[in-house]
């Protein structure tokens, strides 16, 4: 392996490093509920991610894909951890403004019911 080639290397294995740190960081606060620290960790992610693609090249795309594949899968564990949240919040979104559309809330009787079985309550835009 040349010079140039090693470099690369390393600072690959640096990115990946900082990219799994980031990963884990944002795992960190979405369990914790730390809006600031996920923020910061979403943008250390989001940095990571455009100096490792900026650096890449043809030649290291299959071993990349290699080295990333735990990434990602922690990456989608993380993605599954805020799902739940972003549901809830639309729901809350919702009902504030008067146009409930989802199954996600339950009638007077304790049944799931659509926005055609609640009364349309809430602040109206």
């Amino acid at each position: 392996m040349n010079r140039s080639r090693q470099r690369a290397s390393g600072w690959t294995a640096e990115a990946l490093q900082q990219l799994h740190e980031s990963l884990l960081a944002e795992r960190d606060a979405l369990v914790r509920e730390d809006l600031d620290a996920l923020a910061h960790a979403v943008q250390s992610k989001e940095q990571t991610l455009r100096h490792l693609a900026a650096g890449l090249t043809a030649a290291d795309s299959t071993a990349l894909r290699e080295a990333l594949r735990p990434l990602r899968d922690l990456n989608d564990r993380n993605a599954r951890l805020l799902a739940p949240r972003i549901q809830l919040n639309r729901a809350r979104v919702a009902t504030l403004l008067g146009t409930t559309h989802s199954d996600a809330l339950y009638s007077a009787n304790g049944r799931a019911g659509g926005a055609q079985n609640r009364p349309q309550r809430g602040v109206r835009a």
